[in-house]
């Protein structure tokens, strides 16, 4: 009989009068992995969050080893062997991977009246730890000069060196390319077999159904449903957590492509780019992937005016483009959602509505003031039409979920009517059926005339909506191809390096 490791009881929590835990139960076998599913705004993120020291329960009991515990914050949790790897990255990036993965825990040597840390043990473990899970860093690197990918992996790194017997993965994959996700997935493995317990959340069908034991479905704050390992498939996963079967996942509209709105010729910036060129046309879904490192986040932040081009032209609507800043992009109708950073682009003290409408402030504006029910009634329209769970406009984004912040995010420059969307993995952390919204969403954008740059490590999305796909690898282009000649083999054949 498997070993009861966890139980959470009839936990109950809400914030502001607005209850997002309403009596959720989870259990934890030793040596289980087990995947906790729902829509955003569910509860997830709070129940875990709640385990793992960051907020306390209302009410409710946690029993670990048989015995009832109280978390009150995260080093507790940390001493009773309860490790987080949390969505968004949360390491020390003025300080080493070796100092990162120990602190707090760091090896020392006793001098009797004193003890000082051994840098030596610290750096031999740390090597020993990396080689483990096969990450190639220096451990005296500052965390700063890492990519989103190995800043995860030392995050795990981090768990599994305090002997944690429960790791908690939030949306660990997200943002993750194909390479990267089939290494964590190995580590969650060799984990399982050791014998720690993982609860595992995601948005990702497939991970659920490769990696879990269980997986339990929490709905409106309660927990809906169970399943074993054996009684898992896509479709049940899909109806749990959505209320009904979603047969077409994605639904690409055809849409007639008119002239060419975007045209980018020998675009290079520093060590980033190297010679990209492409076009964009009106009314065009134009998906753009590949590794980490690939030079696409490189490509989105140039054409955004976050970052500058060292060479090239950029023609925007027949005219040359020549972004100095963010705002010179949104003048000429270029947005961009960047995805990957829980929040990025809002402002976590203002309401939902009003960082949707911040976007275009000047359209609801009088002489001297803002129109309250026009904004209120504009911002009600993006949160029913992507479907942002909040009791009303007036809520304020920081105590969203973090697929709801993205949700909100993309409102925003909805409302703006920009011509150019530039969306790095807008579906990353975001439930299914919430993914089917902004699939329809995009559907209405170019279907209004807009285009879409879709740049994504999702490839199965790519494939479902894009006319096109574009391959990067070391910052440039290395194969485009049609909707109807790409599959998920030859994009990753052409990511990872090979060459016709």
């Amino acid at each position: 009989m498997k070993e009861l490791l966890l139980q959470m009881n009839n936990i109950h929590k809400q914030f502001n009068g607005n209850l997002v835990l309403n009596g959720a139960n989870f259990s934890l076998y030793k040596g289980e992995v087990h995947a906790l599913v729902g829509e955003n705004g569910s509860g997830k993120s709070t129940l875990i969050n709640i385990l793992a020291g960051i907020y306390s329960m209302d009410e409710g009991e946690i029993i670990l080893d048989g015995k009832s515990v109280s978390i009150r914050n995260p080093k507790q949790a940390e001493n009773l062997g309860i490790g987080t790897v949390f969505q968004d990255y949360r390491l020390f990036d003025n300080m080493t991977v070796a100092e990162n993965i120990f602190a707090g825990h760091e090896p020392t040597i006793n001098l009797g009246f004193t003890k000082i840390i051994s840098w030596r043990k610290l750096y031999k473990q740390t090597v020993k730890l990396l080689n483990e899970l096969n990450v190639k860093v220096n451990p005296k690197v500052y965390v700063s000069n890492l990519d989103f990918g190995k800043k995860k992996m030392i995050e795990v790194a981090r768990a599994i060196s305090n002997n944690s017997k429960i790791i908690i993965m939030d949306e660990p994959t997200a943002a993750l390319n194909a390479l990267e996700i089939e290494s964590l997935t190995k580590v969650i493995m060799d984990l399982k077999a050791s014998g720690v317990s993982i609860i595992y959340i995601s948005h990702q069908i497939n991970e659920i159904k490769n990696i879990a034991d269980r997986v339990t479905v929490l709905k409106d704050g309660k927990t809906s449903s169970i399943s074993n390992k054996n009684e898992i498939s896509s479709n049940k996963i899909i109806k749990m957590i959505a209320g009904e079967e979603i047969k077409d996942r994605y639904p690409k509209l055809e849409v007639k492509l008119g002239k060419e709105v975007l045209i980018v010729k020998d675009l290079s910036v520093d060590d980033k780019l190297k010679d990209v060129s492409f076009s964009l046309k009106k009314g065009e879904i134009l998906g753009i992937t590949g590794l980490r490192g690939s030079g696409k986040t490189a490509l989105a932040n140039v054409l955004f005016g976050i970052e500058t081009k060292t060479k090239g032209i950029i023609y925007v609507k027949g005219k040359k483009f020549e972004p100095k800043g963010t705002e010179d992009s949104v003048k000429n109708g270029i947005c961009y959602v960047n995805s990957n950073k829980d929040g990025e682009g809002l402002i976590s003290q203002m309401s939902v509505s009003n960082n949707i409408i911040s976007s275009n402030v000047e359209g609801l504006s009088g002489y001297f003031y803002i129109n309250e029910k026009v904004k209120n009634e504009n911002a009600l329209k993006y949160i029913k039409m992507l479907g942002i769970k909040v009791n009303k406009p007036q809520d304020k984004v920081k105590y969203l979920s973090g697929g709801t912040k993205k949700k909100v995010l993309l409102a925003k420059w909805l409302f703006k009517s920009s011509k150019i969307l530039i969306l790095n993995n807008p579906t990353s952390g975001i439930d299914v059926s919430s993914k089917v919204d902004v699939y329809n969403i995009l559907n209405e954008v170019v279907r209004s005339g807009a285009s879409v740059i879709y740049i994504s490590s999702d490839i199965s999305e790519l494939l479902g909506m894009c006319d096109r796909i574009m391959v990067m690898r070391r910052g440039t282009i290395v194969k485009e191809m049609k909707k109807g000649e790409a599959n998920k083999e030859k994009i990753l054949y052409y990511a990872s390096g090979e060459s016709e």
